[in-house]
């Protein structure tokens, strides 16, 4: 537990870190999520030390985190199958007269399908960039909300 120094200037630059913490969180939906991999470490190194209720934010920072992470590798799963799939029928599509020069090679746009499962594909990748990118934008604003308002972030609208 961090040592409460005279006029609480180690529990307010605790609290001003939770603060910048969320600031974070909420700017990395503009800048491809890099600044919510710094506002995990600081999380993480600051949890252990914080009061229970700064901890309770600075566990939910993490989940944010964690939770971003998980819809982002979903959305970029689904954008690798769809450009697997694309890549599957122009090769499927095209033919090669000669090895002699890129004149030789033609592709029929024509012939290329749009399956379901390429559809599935667009639409998952889009779905799951929507959900993380208002994920980004809620869930920090809802704990900056608590955070000034000195709640912590527990189950129970009292806590």
């Amino acid at each position: 537990m961090a040592v409460q120094a005279v006029g609480g200037r180690v529990n307010e630059s605790a609290r001003n870190l939770a603060y910048i913490n969320y600031a974070l969180l909420f700017s990395s939906v503009f800048f491809a999520g890099v600044p919510a991999v710094i506002a995990a470490v600081i999380a993480y190194s600051q949890r252990d030390d914080a009061s229970p209720q700064l901890a309770s934010h600075h566990n939910f920072q993490i989940r944010i985190f964690w939770v971003a992470f998980g819809l982002a590798l979903a959305a970029g799963l689904c954008f690798l199958g769809a450009m697997l799939n694309v890549a599957s029928e122009v090769y499927q599509v095209t033919s090669l007269d000669s090895w002699s020069s890129r004149e030789q090679v033609h592709v029929n746009l024509a012939d290329v399908r749009l399956d379901r499962t390429l559809v599935a594909l667009i639409v998952g990748t889009g779905l799951f960039s929507a959900l993380g990118g208002l994920w980004l934008m809620f869930a920090p604003a809802i704990g900056f909300i608590r955070l000034a308002s000195e709640r912590g972030m527990g189950h129970s609208a009292g806590s």
